[in-house]
């Protein structure tokens, strides 16, 4: 009983809670990096073909090539999310721009006028979405989700020399 009192004491519970909902939160990031990495893997696959296949055109090839792009982005923003606990909002915005430019490619030719405004508008916020916090708010790099433990990053000592000419 005593041992059940001490285990339910607000600050031990909430640790407790808070280590196994952290395990569920990895475990799915990892679950969906794996994932990502066999779509990856069908996608180079299906651009090899389609590169040596004459049956497709160059402008069949783009979106297919942007589509790896968009791809490799999200891959790379889980393992930085897997190893630094931190969301990279420069990164999200940076896969963001390239899915609806690969989407501006693909419906150009049947896109109206105030699609064009709405698309514009919205390439716009991103990009001050990118630039604004990154080069003129240079506090603001990176939003970080949840608390912060002990992680230490890896650091290579490099030696500097210096020569007196």
């Amino acid at each position: 009983m005593e041992k059940l009192k001490k285990l339910l004491e607000p600050h031990k519970l909430h640790d407790k809670l808070g280590d196994l909902f952290e395990f569920f939160e990895d475990f799915i990031i990892v679950l969906l990096t794996l994932l990502l990495f066999i779509l990856s893997m069908m996608a180079i696959y299906d651009l090899g073909l389609a590169v040596f296949s004459s049956k497709y055109s160059f402008m069949d090839l783009v979106p297919k090539f942007l589509y790896v792009f968009i791809l490799a982005e999200l891959f790379r923003l889980n393992i930085v999310y897997l190893q630094e606990r931190i969301i990279d909002t420069s990164l999200i915005i940076k896969t963001t721009l390239i899915a609806i430019l690969r989407e501006l490619i693909v419906k150009a030719p049947s896109l109206k006028l105030e699609e064009y405004v709405g698309v514009s508008i919205l390439l716009t916020v991103l990009a001050l979405s990118y630039y604004v916090p990154k080069y003129i708010l240079k506090k603001e790099r990176k939003f970080r989700l949840g608390k912060r433990r002990n992680y230490k990053k890896s650091t290579k000592s490099v030696k500097t020399t210096t020569t007196n000419l």
